[in-house]
């Protein structure tokens, strides 16, 4: 069974959030850019035997509040810190996929890794603009076309068959709150252009990286790449799965993680 309830930040934003309310080890989930907590209810019933499962829905998605306000990845970060310090959590094991990725290494850099465990990367390189020092960006992004590309529309990143009562709770969610892109395009913006390798070199708790083989958005080699950035983040390639992994190959994606957690 999970909870759901709201806070308020402090620049007055209403931040929505699931939670098991358990006492096990915490799981943060963070979902990317226009995700919601829909897709992750295979996730939340796998882990939910052994962890505590706390989802957020970051601003201007899912069921948090529609804002103009802070739309940069430092903000997204801020949230999270509020959400962790609300709940007191320790020893989280955060898990984010796409922006949510991002989310968490931007926390990193402004709050530290005291309150971790570890974190998974679902499908999210460190950077998303290919230029010489880095291959494996967001498709054709260049700095040459940015940010006029990033206007297009370029779907959900689903490549492979999603549950399908998931899919249609998702569909039903997507309804009821919708998600607009165009007004949320300047934390498009702020994401894209961020490089979060100089934080990955120094990182001190460990870290897996999943890429999705299928991934329309990524060459799925970034994530061997970014695991020679630093020895402690391990990398691993999903088959058949596509750029929302806890929704396409959840089952792969729970036994990869607790592998990691165990090893």
């Amino acid at each position: 069974m999970i909870s759901q309830a709201d806070f308020i930040t402090n620049d007055g934003v209403r931040i929505h959030y699931y939670d098991t309310k358990t006492t096990q080890p915490p799981i943060l989930a963070i979902p990317g850019i226009g995700g919601s907590a829909a897709l992750w209810q295979k996730a939340i019933e796998l882990f939910s035997s052994d962890y505590r499962f706390i989802i957020i829905d970051p601003r201007n998605q899912g069921r948090s509040a529609r804002t103009f306000k802070g739309q940069r990845i430092s903000r997204h970060a801020a949230d999270l810190n509020q959400l962790i310090e609300k709940l007191d959590l320790v020893d989280i094991i955060g898990i984010g996929n796409s922006m949510g990725a991002a989310n968490l290494w931007a926390y990193i850099s402004l709050y530290g890794e005291k309150r971790l465990k570890a974190i998974v990367d679902l499908d999210q390189p460190p950077k998303m603009i290919k230029d010489k020092t880095w291959q494996y960006g967001y498709q054709d992004l260049t700095w040459n076309n940015y940010p006029s590309y990033l206007k297009a529309d370029f779907g959900t990143g689903i490549a492979t068959h999603v549950d399908d009562a998931m899919f249609a709770l998702a569909k039903k969610e997507a309804q009821s709150f919708p998600y607009h892109p165009e007004e949320n395009l300047l934390c498009r913006i702020n994401h894209a252009e961020q490089d979060w390798r100089d934080v990955l070199i120094e990182l001190k708790k460990p870290m897996l990286v999943l890429a999705g083989k299928k991934s329309p958005f990524f060459d799925y080699h970034f994530a061997e790449a970014t695991a020679k950035l630093n020895p402690l983040i391990k990398a691993k390639v999903i088959p058949n799965c596509g750029h929302l992994i806890q929704a396409e190959q959840p089952n792969l994606m729970y036994k990869e993680i607790i592998n990691f957690l165990h090893n």
